[in-house]
């Protein structure tokens, strides 16, 4: 989309079908094999509402920031790769990739620390962070022509729900349209965007106006830059000499309890930070073992090589 118009620029779901011969009857045998194609073509990704995974941390970042429960000069003493709050978590532990001590907010998205931004979480509070969320938009229907699934809060009932979600697991879910729709603040003042489908559609409608400070939005983007730029950051692989990208990725773990081998959807959405006329989000199902997040990075990466 166009973050500052708010433009549909391509909506992807792939594999899919052909809408032609849906419209002229498929026989029983093609139908029966689309409905058995354990790839899904019938289902319309970009519709649905997925966990989100770290690209969630920006958001988490933005309602920690405006409610003051984290300043981006406050670091964080987190040692090892597991944390828990205490011993109430009985065996449940926040778990990170990427290692350092201490840590701050800039840190935690370049390296993408899921203990910073759970324990960010819990600072801000179940009714803070439940709040801030409602404000971006999660819980109600994004006003769009093509039927989008809400994103959804889930249950924050618990500490464990509540530090999960900060980062973007938990029961947090998101449509990918809406993730576009939640990183437009960062690229206009703080103002969010709407996202429009039709060629008449007014462009440009701030839907909610300084939903995050200017300061604290630039604050924001500026790491995002980061994440891509840093040789360290998580998305450098998208970096594109002479074109700054500003990025998050994610890696969302769908499993049913801890300690269990699940499935993984890698994410990536990125922008360009000087002319921020498009930017790109991208999920991938099952990239466990092959690369997660990396996929979406090397392919949205090619995406702006071709278009800038």
């Amino acid at each position: 989309m166009n973050p500052i118009t708010g433009e549909t620029l391509a909506l992807v779901s792939s594999p899919s079908f052909d809408p032609n011969q849906a419209t002229l009857g498929y026989s029983a045998d093609d139908w029966k094999a689309l409905q058995d194609n354990p790839q899904q073509p019938l289902t319309t990704r970009f519709k649905q509402a997925y966990a989100p995974g770290s690209v969630m941390k920006p958001i988490t970042a933005s309602i920690g920031l405006e409610s003051k429960a984290i300043s981006p000069e406050q670091s964080l003493a987190i040692i090892g790769p597991k944390w828990q709050k205490d011993a109430s978590w009985g065996g449940y532990f926040v778990t990170r990739v990427h290692e350092s001590n201490p840590v701050n907010l800039e840190s935690a998205l370049v390296f993408s620390d899921n203990i910073y931004f759970a324990q960010a979480a819990l600072k801000i509070g179940k009714d803070a962070f439940t709040n801030g969320l409602k404000n971006f938009g999660f819980g109600e229907a994004l006003v769009y022509p093509f039927p989008l699934e809400a994103s959804q809060i889930g249950g924050l009932g618990s500490e464990i729900s509540l530090a999960d979600s900060g980062y973007g697991q938990g029961q947090v879910q998101m449509s990918i349209v809406h993730l576009m729709e939640t990183y437009t603040p960062f690229v206009n003042g703080g103002n969010m965007i709407k996202p429009v489908l039709l060629m008449d559609d007014q462009k440009s409608q701030v839907v909610k106006a300084a939903l995050v400070s200017s300061g604290n939005a630039g604050v924001i983007s500026g790491m995002l830059r980061k994440v891509v730029g840093d040789p360290g950051g998580t998305a450098h692989a998208a970096d594109i000499p002479g074109y700054p990208l500003s990025g998050k990725t994610g890696t969302a773990e769908i499993k049913q309890k801890q300690g269990v081998t699940g499935t993984e959807n890698g994410w990536f959405i990125a922008y360009n930070a000087t002319s921020p006329n498009l930017m790109i989000a991208m999920m991938i199902e099952n990239v466990q073992g092959r690369g997660g997040s990396q996929i979406p990075v090397k392919k949205v990466r090619d995406v702006f090589t071709q278009v800038k």
